[in-house]
């Protein structure tokens, strides 16, 4: 029977791996969550998507369900752990969601947002800067923003950066809520107390990625239309390509946007005095990518993984330099890491913290 494994290394101060301690690891080791009263490493349900917060991880699954490592003293209430730190993940009852299945979910510094299967949002955590868009003086545990969709729309996407969070919807309409000082919630720029239409966008967006002070909105890949709202620090936003066509997935850490390709080839733009860049030199064809804070990984054609940036917690594996980067990039492991043989099906970064997720026997 092939089992559903999730493989972590990096910045663990409060439990975030969710590796059963709170040491910091250069070497991918499995994640455990709670299962009854046993600790497990295999998944119930294939791993849709992982999202790491500032010292805190999101683990959601196929099936609607959702886990929580870390640090659960702002953006982790309503998990069935009671301690303020967890160092494996632990369930969050779907309950505080009325029973709902949940289809996205995104990681601010110190909030979580949640998107159920019926379009309801959720929020939790800090709001000092309107992360959880509910307006000022909201409180609670995952209250529900006020829906704001026109009618028949659903949310295709679903994006945060450090303290601000971008929805496209189905009819490529793009919503904003946080801190959008630099304009990276559109104009007027500020703090966005709740989701606020994003206008002058000239075309359809499909999909979304955010970095600390921008936003990062592209179109059909038939056209790859693209734009960038926000501050241009590190050039991020003059040194974009006109058009990204044919494009298969993006990426962004605070100051990096990348853009992955249907033929493999990586396209990378931004932010570099830590090696951010370096596996758009990657000589094989790539699958997958995925950003962290200051970090990139790559899953290749080949069933490899390899990353470059920023790596001071070991988030980019052993091959750092004295000054903790990875400036070009370095592979960790083939899919025979651990003594087993795995199929690696995703790759996930968050800050400081990298995640490889896989299926074995």
């Amino acid at each position: 029977m092939e089992e559903i494994s999730l493989f972590a290394l990096g910045s663990n101060g409060s439990g975030q791996l969710g590796t059963g301690h709170t040491k910091d690891v250069n070497n991918a080791q499995q994640c455990y969550l709670i299962n009854g009263l046993e600790h497990a490493g295999t998944w119930p349900s294939p791993i849709r998507m992982v999202k790491g917060g500032g010292n805190y991880t999101l683990v959601l699954l196929e099936d609607g369900s959702l886990f929580v490592s870390g640090d659960l003293r702002t953006n982790g209430t309503g998990s069935d752990a009671v301690a303020e730190f967890i160092s494996v993940f632990n369930s969050v009852p779907n309950t505080v969601f009325d029973g709902k299945k949940i289809k996205l979910c995104s990681a601010l510094w110190d909030t979580s947002v949640i998107v159920t299967e019926d379009d309801e949002i959720y929020t939790v955590g800090s709001d000092s800067k309107a992360e959880r868009g509910m307006g000022q003086g909201v409180s609670g545990t995952f209250p529900k923003l006020n829906k704001f969709l026109p009618p028949g729309e659903s949310i295709v996407d679903l994006a945060s950066g450090l303290a601000h969070t971008i929805v496209v919807l189905s009819n490529g309409d793009v919503y904003g809520w946080g801190n959008g000082r630099k304009g990276q919630i559109g104009e007027p720029a500020g703090i966005v107390w709740k989701p606020r239409k994003i206008d002058g966008i000239y075309f359809k967006v499909v999909r979304a990625v955010c970095g600390r002070e921008f936003s990062y909105l592209i179109g059909d890949p038939s056209n790859g239309h693209h734009t960038i709202i926000g501050s241009d620090k590190w050039n991020v936003r003059s040194t974009a390509p006109v058009a990204m066509p044919d494009w298969l997935d993006i990426g962004a850490t605070w100051g990096t946007v990348f853009v992955l390709d249907q033929s493999g080839k990586l396209h990378a733009w931004g932010r570099n005095d830590h090696g951010q860049l370096g596996v758009a030199s990657h000589p094989d064809q790539i699958k997958a990518i995925a950003a962290g804070s200051e970090h990139a990984v790559i899953l290749t054609q080949n069933g490899a993984v390899a990353f470059s940036g920023w790596g001071e917690h070991g988030n980019c594996g052993s091959g750092t330099d004295p000054q903790g980067d990875v400036k070009e990039w370095s592979q960790h492991f083939s899919p025979n890491f651990a003594a087993k043989s795995f199929e690696i099906l995703g790759i996930a970064a968050g800050c400081a913290t990298s995640f490889v997720f896989a299926v074995g026997d």
